[in-house]
């Protein structure tokens, strides 16, 4: 990125990578022993839910063959089975090498299994993302070099303004030129000197609110963003941890179900990362359209001082566009979770997450609106 352009001035960047990672490997620190204590902040209540899952289903199985022994109900190895594939899987819920059972090293899970699908293809839709990010960070390369251009040349003319504007306040100067041309001379320099102070004075105002808006439309989409990645985090986590009761629970006839209600939601939520770089791909490329239009108005601009001048008589907002894609781009970003719903038979949506990046944003652009509002008053 160009080092004096508004994103790097700022920090904030269409393509922050580098924070996507860390949120998206949040989870990861929830049991490791660097991130809190010796065990991670959420080790021991992972451990109790797998203990009392596994209790549990000792429990159910005790009874159903108490029954089947001593009350001669009918011998059905099926319902002692299930009890026995939940123990299995509760036994491999987290790597046997963090959870210490099975006596294994192995750091394989039923977790890791139930992801691997959503993972290809995050994989793959990740890949798509990344080669249209590699257009996007030469555009917006190109992009602010011409913003720094656009600025230089306007910090030029303004000058040019300010000492014509100073010159015609100096009653010396003005006295000596009046002698010299005569007083309608003297007359049309005044208003052609007041002009371009007034013109340069509005014209410096909307190219400092064109960059407020660029900065406005980058936080906006960013909110949507990481809204929709910390939220697949913390519904992951949670279940994660408390996943074992479900399975536990789903032995018992009337919640025989909880284990495929749980299973539905768990492949929902990993699938938002696959389908988050799906829909990032195709914002991406109305980024790319958005700011090929933002270039070319530049370069236009910044072919020389009378194109410049001609801009600064008719300032317009370069960033409209950018703006209005980054809206457009956060609508998209919430059709993630219903995205993720379709890949599952009967999936559900997570209405929470669909909401929360549009609701802090809109109360992001009230509170960047007002604060326009005063600068102007």
């Amino acid at each position: 990125m160009a080092d004096n352009g508004i994103i790097s001035t700022f920090g904030i960047n269409l393509l922050e990578e580098e924070i996507d990672d860390v949120i998206f490997q949040t989870n990861e620190f929830l049991c490791d022993a660097t991130f809190t204590g010796t065990q991670g902040p959420f080790w021991w209540i992972l451990q109790m839910c797998m203990a009392l899952a596994a209790l549990f289903s000792i429990i159910v199985a005790a009874g159903m063959t108490y029954k089947m022994m001593v009350k001669n109900e009918p011998l059905d190895i099926m319902k002692l089975f299930k009890p026995l594939a939940i123990s299995f899987i509760l036994c491999w819920w987290y790597p046997p090498a963090d959870t210490g059972m099975a006596n294994s090293n192995s750091s394989w899970c039923f977790l890791d299994f139930l992801s691997y699908i959503p993972n290809c293809i995050g994989s793959y839709t990740h890949d798509l993302y990344q080669a249209e990010a590699a257009q996007i960070t030469d555009k917006f390369t190109e992009l602010e070099e011409l913003i720094h251009v656009r600025d230089t040349m306007y910090s030029n003319l303004q000058a040019q303004a300010d000492v014509a504007h100073s010159g015609i306040s100096d009653p010396n100067l003005i006295e000596a030129t009046m002698e010299q041309t005569g007083v309608e001379e003297v007359t049309n320099m005044e208003k052609d000197a007041s002009k371009l102070w007034f013109t340069s004075l509005t014209s410096g105002i909307v190219v400092g609110i064109d960059k407020i808006v660029m900065l406005i439309a980058l936080i906006v989409f960013r909110i949507g963003w990481w809204a929709t990645i910390y939220c697949q985090q913390i519904l992951l986590g949670m279940l994660t941890i408390f996943g074992p009761i479900q399975w536990a629970f789903s032995l018992l006839p009337k919640w025989e179900s909880s284990w495929a209600k749980w299973l539905t939601r768990y492949l929902t939520v990993h699938f938002y990362g696959a389908m988050l770089y799906f829909v990032g791909f195709y914002v991406l490329l109305l980024f790319d359209i958005v700011l090929c239009i933002q270039v070319e108005n530049l370069a236009a601009i910044t072919v020389n001082e009378q194109t410049m001048a001609s801009y600064l008589q008719n300032s317009f907002f370069s960033a409209g566009y950018l703006m209005a894609a980054s809206i457009v781009a956060l609508k998209c970003l919430n059709l993630v979770p219903d995205l993720a719903a379709w890949m599952i038979p009967e999936g559900e949506t997570a209405f929470s997450t669909r909401n929360f990046g549009e609701g802090v944003a809109s109360q992001a652009k009230m509170s960047a609106t007002g604060a326009m509002t005063s600068m102007m008053r």
